[in-house]
């Protein structure tokens, strides 16, 4: 323990040295200063886990002592050394950043030497306080608060100088996934590894800080324009591409960042925030791993989505969606052979709201997992209907999103509503998109077992679109590969469309798979799937998707009251 005492009188710095050599506190070391200036040679020359400052020095008085010592080292302890007629004022400037005090001759050695021992230790307590107000201590970077504070700092200085402030805020694309599979030790090690290579790329003076989760942000002054900070960003993109290493497994993952620029996006801190973090999710809607500028649209667009948001919770509560249902006809025998629900929203404010609208809404804020169950229920009580009244089923294909998938009790929740509705499993068709499985192939191949085991079918929808890889198709339990209409809609114009369509009926073969072809509209169409052997299809040409009232005559329809075999009577397809 090194003590700094400053006291000029030597009678006073005589005895308080007895007395702590009385306890034979072999473990101090006691300098000795006699004035504020000397005091600074001191504390410059080394550190000290304490001061005993008397209030009458040469060059200082009262409170300008306790202020010298606090600006030459803001960390060390103080102990005020009070005489009997200023005992009040060393009790008042406690709330100056004091932590303790002791009247000249009064207590013994033992009782100096404990409060010196407490307000050391009071000070610690207070330096790691103000620490974690202040930054991450996961990280060892600034936090949330202090990034705050810091861009009111800087946004200052701008407007006093004239000059701009870049704002970059980062958020790690696959960190869930990390969480996830490797657990989160590997998350933690993770953040501290993107900490330190984003640390390497930002100059002296710069601002960073991880602002809580996976996202970070930097404060750049004197970036000028958007070249120089498209420069930044996308060092900052390839510095984090580099492959990680968390526990003897090396991961890949990539950033999306957004860009505002202060004065020119806005003059508010907290608006400045937000507008980087708009950028930076528009980013990620791009695809990932790349950077957005902050644009006024983008606010706009924001207000538009929140506004939207709040009408879909309000319909979901109010049960405002509906279903329609779109057939699936077999080409060969012209029969209907499954439906695809879909959904349908009438908003009493907006109309009819197409769900290429509302459905990326709906999965960006989280209200599709509760809307996914919705239409898995509403199936099943449809399917339970048409029992009811002794007509023939179908299976019906639910469309299933991302987030909805990736609940831990989704296959649970599967299994529930198929048993309150008595709907027998294979019934239901559960269609999934590529990059669905893809995001995390470990705990999807665990899901879909899990969810073949209750007997349902799993379809992979819009396949060739994105993420096509044979080995998934291997691994996972798939029944049906579904062509994407973008494929359909280009026969006869596009031999690549021709070319991926062939391919992807081959392979479905080769694997056992079923294939439906989607959107078909025409009859060119119509043959050319026939001729490469795809036997399903759903589109236009058999009718617009219905209400369940209207599907109720197609199935009646199936059997014929004499032969009992299946005869589809559906609208009757033009020629030409």
């Amino acid at each position: 323990m090194k003590l700094l005492l400053v006291e000029d009188n030597a009678d006073d710095a005589a005895f308080l040295g007895a007395s702590l050599r009385r306890q034979q506190a072999s473990q101090v070391e006691l300098v000795h200063a006699r004035s504020i200036a000397e005091a600074r040679g001191h504390l410059q020359a080394g550190a000290f886990d304490l001061v005993l400052l008397d209030l009458h020095l040469p060059d200082a008085t009262g409170l300008a002592c306790v202020e010298a010592i606090q600006a030459l080292d803001s960390r060390v302890a103080i102990v005020v050394l009070s005489g009997q007629d200023d005992e009040d004022f060393a009790v008042s400037i406690l709330n100056k950043g004091v932590q303790d005090y002791l009247v000249k001759w009064e207590g013994q050695g033992r009782t100096i030497l404990r409060s010196i021992r407490y307000a050391i230790e009071r000070k610690r307590a207070e330096l790691r306080l103000n620490y974690l107000a202040q930054f991450d201590p996961l990280t060892e970077i600034g936090n949330r608060q202090y990034f705050q504070d810091q861009l009111q700092r800087a946004t200052a200085r701008a407007r006093r100088e004239g000059s701009r402030v870049a704002l970059f805020f980062l958020d790690i694309d696959q960190f869930k996934m990390v969480n996830d599979t490797l657990g989160h030790d590997a998350g933690d090690q993770l953040l501290q590894q993107v900490a330190q290579r984003l640390s390497s790329q930002v100059r002296t003076g710069d601002i960073m800080a991880r602002l809580g989760g996976d996202e970070f942000a930097i404060l750049m002054e004197g970036v000028d324009n958007a070249v120089d900070a498209g420069t930044i960003a996308q060092k900052l993109l390839d510095v984090i591409e580099a492959p990680f290493t968390l526990d003897g497994h090396q991961i890949k993952v990539t950033t999306s960042i957004g860009i505002t620029f202060y004065p020119s996006d806005n003059n508010d801190t907290m608006r400045l925030l937000k507008n980087a973090d708009i950028a930076m999710y528009q980013a990620k809607d791009a695809g990932r791993n790349n950077f957005k500028f902050f644009t006024e649209r983008m606010h706009t667009e924001l207000l538009e989505y929140h506004d939207l948001e709040r009408d879909i919770a309000e319909a979901l509560r109010k049960k405002g969606f509906r279903l329609v249902f779109q057939p699936k006809v077999n080409l060969r025998t012209r029969r209907l052979q499954g439906l695809e629900a879909l959904l349908r929203w009438d908003c009493p404010k907006r109309g009819s709201v197409s769900p290429a609208r509302f459905i990326p809404v709906a999965e960006a804020s989280g209200h599709i997992v509760p809307l996914g169950y919705w239409v898995l229920n509403s199936v099943c009580e449809t399917l339970r209907a048409w029992e009811a009244d002794d007509l023939p089923l179908v299976p019906v294909s639910v469309n299933v999103s991302t987030r909805q998938f990736q609940q831990a009790d989704f296959q649970k929740r599967v299994a529930a509503a198929l048993d309150f509705h008595g709907v027998t499993p294979h019934l239901i068709e559960l269609e999934m998109t590529e990059g669905l499985l893809m995001e995390d192939t470990e705990a999807a191949h665990r899901a879909l077992h899990d969810l073949k085991n209750l007997g349902v079918r799993i379809s992979i929808d819009d396949f060739g679109t994105g993420h096509s890889c044979l080995s998934y198709l291997r691994r996972f339990p798939i029944d049906v590969l579904k062509i994407d209409r973008s494929f359909v809609s280009e026969i006869g114009e596009n031999e690549d469309s021709r070319i991926i369509i062939d391919a992807i009926i081959s392979l479905a073969r080769s694997l056992r798979l079923d294939t439906v072809a989607e959107g078909v509209e025409t009859n060119d169409q119509l043959d050319f799937l026939l001729e490469r052997g795809c036997h399903v299809a759903q589109g236009f040409l058999f009718g617009m998707p219905m209400p369940a009232a209207e599907i109720t005559p197609l199935l009646r329809d199936l059997f014929d009251a004499t032969t009992l075999s299946p005869v589809i009577k559906l609208p009757a397809m033009a020629r030409g």
